[in-house]
């Protein structure tokens, strides 16, 4: 009875808190969200520049709850467009996991709940509905076939899902605005052999490529620009902190009688050279150690000197040591796509790695210069670090883990018999919140040493990071939060039976394991109630905002950042914290089911909190264009075995072989599906079919691939000639009338003469009517623009592959910007619409016969009527722009700008005169001290760029 009572109590007590603090929260948040907008809806005010128009949102409904259904009931299209594509399938996963509860209520428990509860050990609470109930061996088979079916299910929505998954990121890939974007057709290879360290060479093998960049060794340059950056920072604060005194003494002189007057430009008079900020030089911050220097005299020299420095090395960064990585740039999509799917048997064992799709602002450009047994060694010691730090980090978690059981330890261990004498609310208190609230708290302190980590392990990229924190921080989650928790409160509530009993020790852990399911109910309460209202409510941002924002931020540039940069999110650190509430879900899924209730009930009220914050709070991150959401379908797998094992180990306690047997053989189909699921998709995800871009572009044979490109992608090389592959080259050069040629030609036609027309990244949209070689919406709803059915057109959709519907008759000349009489095929005239679509299910029979057909119910046609109107925009760049596209960000930093406040004495003007003297570059403009003497911005500091 004690540990039923136990479980009873924790479960009321954390019900209650949480409930509390949930009803708290949603209370202040609806009460709130109206009068403050910064806080929970700055994605719809105008005056932050820092937002892209196209990633505005309207504003939220009137009304307290009527965001509700409008969020609930938005299309694919503004998700994808407002949340971005992670966001988008981020809530797509979260929606999949209560999906999964779902289904295991409706599936499980008409047949397992009776099965646990009748005839059994007469448990009482939540016991009485677990598998430890059971007593009778042959009731397993239940439990057995029903795993079968539910986890059968399981598998093919994890199927249909990376099918989706992959339709979605060929129908984006081949998008004007993504077909444009020079990440989609620039190659990065990585760890080149020393022979191939040459343009020469590599244009040789692609001979169809505008230009190969070589990386280059900029250290001492990165160096120099990290130096000047931390020297324009503390110029900046000092400078400020001074003027910010000079108010200060003025008012206060000037209010006061008896005070002496100051007055006058100069800051001395003000703040004498000895109380002004100060700083100590040498590389290591130690204490009474190192000359002792006025900031704003040091600093602003140095500055002056470093810009002179960077401006010489800047001017001569190609002289620099060549770094074996290579960016290989094509003139458009399907050559680079052609060259990355062919490189492998192109360029066998002279390269380590080769990758697309990243921009020069995603490279990790300080692991550029790593060569392969270095890369290779650092990532085993950041893997090895990991790993301890994972074997370490559970004992403070066991600890946790224990206090969840306690009843069963005070009655064992003497010292801590006290606590029985606590009041059985503040039992429950202790037993359910306390353990949950303490592993919260452990957990988010792992995240920043995971990315600590991947940063110095290697990795090429900041999504590549990213998915190494994803991979790392669940397997914290789930080592931590589950196994060790699991175990030690299972094994606290049996350890003295074992010690007396040893033989029992099988049978007594097979009892009490799902009995740890109490800890997780708790857990998912916490997550569900507790942490969705507080992220609807943004504590920490309206704290920053109301409160401590105010005591901190004392400049302009500070206060100008608190308003206008958002927050953003980090997928790598979000999703293995819905990747565990799944994986628990489907643990206990068969042997605790009544937990898939509070799974259902906490994942609902997460995704109903995050498609609110991803919609109207936070902004965009880098562009990983979901490739965070297949890698948490994969780890869907981990809550599966760890299920499947439970059972396997459960059913070996109670020594019941005969569902054993039938559990392993269920393991083995898992694995093997997991497998063949590996091998189907991955080689798909940034892989773009070419008969998909050539469909795209309007050839009349070309079919998007029935198997998503599968056998394709690992075919490439069959469409060229032997010759051309003992050639070295990707095509035939002299031949000059295929359709790919022309296209090929065409491009770099159009685009030598529309890039001295657009500007810098510009995208162009012009409204007009659908024509001949005019990209065509008709029926197509936006998500973005206010006019719904506008047909567009794309100015620069003449430079993407235009050929003659007949190969015999070909146009060569006499094209303008809004395509010639001759008749020719849009690039882009498979664009997005709902016309291409399957008709809409109409019955609930119709919706389940084709939930396993994802071939017609995603089709690619259908896939892309789902995509935002935005991204049938193009991107052009200039031809500087290009060239610099994929250079160490240190060789086109700028100068710093140091941003003051301007005071109506005259001493910042004062000091930008002091400061340009020796080359520093100070301003005051956009600024003023209001009527109290603080400090406000009425600008964009000088050097931000809309």
């Amino acid at each position: 009875m004690a540990d039923s009572s136990s479980s009873t109590s924790a479960f009321v007590s954390s019900l209650i808190f949480n409930g509390c603090v949930a009803a708290i929260f949603t209370l202040l948040f609806l009460t709130l969200r109206p009068k403050n907008r910064r806080v929970y809806e700055p994605r719809t005010l105008d005056d932050i520049k820092t937002i892209k128009d196209e990633e505005r949102t309207e504003r939220v409904p009137s009304g307290y709850f009527r965001w509700v259904p409008f969020l609930l009931t938005r299309p694919h299209s503004f998700l994808i467009q407002h949340a971005s594509l992670d966001g988008y399938f981020y809530l797509r996963y979260i929606a999949l996991g209560a999906g999964f509860s779902l289904l295991g209520i409706i599936l499980l428990y008409p047949i397992i709940l009776p099965v646990n509860a009748t005839n059994g050990r007469n448990y009482k609470g939540f016991e009485l509905l677990s598998f430890a109930n059971v007593t009778n061996k042959n009731r397993f088979y239940a439990h057995v076939f029903l795993s079968w079916i539910f986890f059968g299910v399981i598998l093919f929505t994890i199927y249909r899902e990376l099918y989706y998954y992959i339709m979605v990121r060929h129908a984006l890939q081949t998008t004007p605005l993504y077909d444009s974007l020079v990440s989609s057709r620039t190659l990065v290879i990585t760890e080149l052999h020393s022979e191939m360290v040459d343009e020469g060479a590599i244009m040789n093998v692609f001979p169809r490529a505008d230009r190969a960049v070589f990386a280059h060794d900029e250290a001492e340059l990165q160096k120099l620009v990290g130096e000047r950056t931390k020297s324009a920072q503390k110029l900046e604060a000092a400078l400020n902190k001074c003027l910010n005194k000079c108010v200060k003494q003025k008012r206060k002189a000037d209010q006061k009688v008896g005070v002496p007057k100051v007055d006058g430009d100069n800051l001395e008079d003000y703040i004498p050279e000895k109380k002004r900020p100060k700083r100590r030089l040498g590389k290591w911050k130690i204490p009474f150690l190192g000359e002792k220097v006025d900031i704003i005299e040091y600093d602003s020299k140095r500055i002056g000197e470093l810009n002179e420095d960077i401006h010489d090395l800047q001017s001569h960064w190609e002289e620099t040591k060549t770094l074996p990585v290579c960016f290989v740039r094509f003139p458009s999509q399907l050559e680079a796509q052609r060259a990355y799917q062919t490189i492998r048997s192109r360029m066998k064992g002279m390269y380590g790695r080769a990758i697309i799709g990243y921009s020069g602002e995603d490279v990790s450009w300080g692991n550029m210069e790593l060569t392969k047994p270095v890369r290779r060694s650092k990532r085993v010691g950041a893997n090895a670090f990991l790993t301890a730090m994972i074997i370490f980090w559970a004992i403070p978690v066991a600890v946790v883990g224990c206090i969840s059981n306690i009843s069963f330890l005070t009655s064992k261990v003497h010292w801590l018999r006290f606590i029985d004498n606590c009041p059985k609310p503040l039992l429950g208190l202790i037993t359910g919140i306390l353990p949950a609230v303490a592993l919260g708290i452990l957990m988010s302190l792992v995240p920043p040493i995971i990315m600590f980590a991947g940063r110095k392990s290697g990795c090429m990229t900041v999504q590549e990071t990213d998915l190494y924190c994803q991979t790392w921080y669940f397997a914290f989650q789930v080592v931590q939060v589950f196994l060790v928790t699991t175990c030690t409160s299972s094994a606290s509530a049996t350890v003295d039976a074992i010690i007396n009993d040893p033989a029992s020790a099988m049978t007594l852990l097979a009892n009490n394991l799902p009995k740890a399911s109490n800890f997780y109910i708790s857990y998912f309460l916490l997550q569900g109630l507790s942490v969705s209202s507080g992220t609807l409510l943004q504590v920490v941002t309206l704290l920053l905002s109301k409160v401590i924002g105010k005591i901190l931020d004392s400049t302009p540039r500070k206060k100008w950042n608190r308003y206008c940069m958002l927050a953003k999110p980090s997928m790598g650190v979000a999703y293995p914290i819905m990747e565990l509430l799944v994986a628990i879900a489907l643990c206990y899924s068969v042997i605790a089911p009544l937990i898939l209730v509070f799974s259902l009930v906490g994942l609902s009220l997460m995704y109903l909190a995050y498609v609110y914050t991803l919609n109207y709070v936070q902004g965009f991150t880098f562009d990983c264009r979901g490739r965070n959401y297949p890698h948490a379908l994969f780890q869907v797998f981990c809550g599966l075995y760890l299920s499947q094992v439970c059972l396997i180990g459960l059913f070996i306690m109670a020594k019941t072989w005969g569902p054993l047997v039938l559990e392993i053989v269920a393991l083995v189909v898992t694995a093997g599906t997991h497998i063949w699921f590996k091998r189907r998709f991955i080689s798909l995800i940034d892989s773009v079919p070419l008969s998909a871009i050539r469909y795209v572009y309007g050839e009349e044979f070309a079919r998007y691939p029935t198997d998503q490109g599968s056998h394709e992608v690992r075919h490439v090389l069959d469409e060229l000639e032997p010759s051309d592959i003992n050639a070295g080259s990707f095509f035939n050069e002299d031949d000059n009338n295929d359709v790919e040629s022309i296209k090929y030609k065409l491009h770099k036609e159009g685009t030598d003469k529309s890039s001295n027309e657009l500007g810098d990244s510009e995208v162009l949209v012009a409204n007009g009517n659908s024509k001949k070689g005019e990209l065509e919406t008709e029926d197509f709803e936006s998500a973005f623009m206010d006019t719904p059915n506008q047909d567009r057109l794309f100015v620069a959709e003449r430079e993407r592959g235009r050929a003659l519907e007949s190969n015999e008759s070909l146009t060569t000349g006499k094209s303008d910007a809004f395509g010639s009489n001759e008749r020719v095929v849009n690039p882009f005239s498979r664009g997005p619409t709902r016309e291409w679509g399957p008709e809409r299910p109409k019955s609930w029979r119709e919706r389940i016969m084709l939930f396993f057909q994802p071939s017609k119910y995603y089709s690619f046609d259908e896939v892309r009527s789902r995509l935002p109107t935005v991204l049938e925009t193009i991107v052009e760049y200039k031809d500087s722009d290009l060239d610099l596209s994929y250079t160490d960000p240190s060789v086109i930093d700028k100068d710093p700008i140091i941003w003051v406040c301007e005071d109506p004495m005259g001493v910042s003007k004062q000091q930008i005169e002091l400061a340009g003297e020796v080359g520093a570059d100070v301003r005051d403009e956009n600024t003023v001290y209001d009527e109290k003497g603080r400090a406000q911005y009425t600008g964009d500091p000088p050097d931000f760029e809309d």
